[in-house]
């Protein structure tokens, strides 16, 4: 993994640039995850109860460090959706790598998604509670914090989430915000979304020039499985597992990514032909021709209830 992705609103792109040569990314604390359960990991209730108080004292300890999220896609439709409102908004790409340098001693990693707890946390914790060695404690007081903040339930797993973790005092406070200020070099590309008003897209296109990033808008099509990208000549990108790739076979009349060996898309391969042949073959044109497709249509539905 080399590129990590952040989703925006559109109403927000002036505060995560309002600092000349940086980029600006809200931090928020362990208590305030979207997941309320995150922090206690959903624990064995069949663990003896005196080791779950023990458990308990061990979790109220763990820090509460700033922590923003990426994920390590750029075309998950469900974060479209919610974070970045309906697709009208935007999403940044940083190097990863650049960034673990840059911010070295600051954890930026991957997110486990888990049905229930990690299967040695239980083992920990009754080694832990049972022996009071503090060798033993620190043992899971370190298990703990690495779940807390990187363990999630499946349920989000559609995220594909990676974290960064402000160990060691980075983050800036700005009206009682905790504010990671990115330097522009990380920052490699803007995706704008297909709902993206005008504003949007003249504002990043300027800053995608002024910033030397790659500048892309998504695209939702009709045929390809998942969404993809065009940049500013229209040429036509994909996401592959890890990069934004430029597409190797497109669809000769609408532009799509062909994920076959093919000239034309499917929907594009109609033909006056198929479309003749598909009315002629309609049940339903035929009822209506002969003026019964409405007592058919009345009489089916109250089958149905």
């Amino acid at each position: 993994m080399e590129k990590v992705y952040k989703y925006f609103g559109n109403d927000v792109i002036n505060l995560v640039f309002a600092r000349e040569g940086f980029c600006g990314l809200k931090c928020s604390l362990p208590k305030d995850y979207n997941d309320p359960y995150e922090l206690f990991l959903g624990m064995d209730l069949n663990t003896p109860t005196e080791q779950l108080a023990f458990y308990k004292d061990v979790v109220g300890g763990i820090p509460q460090n700033p922590t923003t999220c990426f994920s390590k896609s750029p075309i998950v439709s469900p974060m479209w959706a919610h974070y970045a409102n309906n697709h009208s908004g935007f999403v940044l790409e940083f190097d990863l790598v650049g960034l673990q340098n840059y911010y070295d001693g600051n954890p930026i990693w991957e997110v486990s998604y888990r049905k229930e707890p990690h299967e040695n946390l239980r083992k920990i914790l009754e080694k832990a509670a049972v022996l009071l060695k503090p060798r033993y404690t620190f043992d899971l007081n370190k298990f703990v914090f690495v779940e807390s903040y990187f363990s999630k339930y499946d349920e989000w797993s559609y995220e594909q989430e990676c974290r960064f973790v402000d160990m060691n005092n980075v983050t800036e406070q700005i009206d009682n915000n905790s504010i990671l200020f990115i330097p522009l070099e990380f920052v490699t590309s803007i995706i704008i979304g297909h709902n993206c008003p005008q504003e949007l897209i003249d504002f990043s296109l300027e800053l995608a020039e002024d910033a030397n990033m790659e500048w892309y808008q998504l695209s939702i099509g009709k045929s390809h499985p998942k969404p993809y990208l065009k940049n500013g000549h229209e040429e036509v990108f994909i996401f592959t597992s890890d990069n934004i790739e430029k597409a190797t076979n497109t669809c000769n009349s609408c532009a799509e990514p062909l994920t076959e060996n093919t000239t034309l898309c499917p929907w594009c391969g109609i033909t006056e032909a198929h479309e003749e042949i598909a009315a002629q073959n309609n049940p339903f044109r035929m009822l209506d021709s002969m003026g019964l497709l409405d007592e058919y249509m009345t009489a089916m539905n109250k089958v149905d209830k």
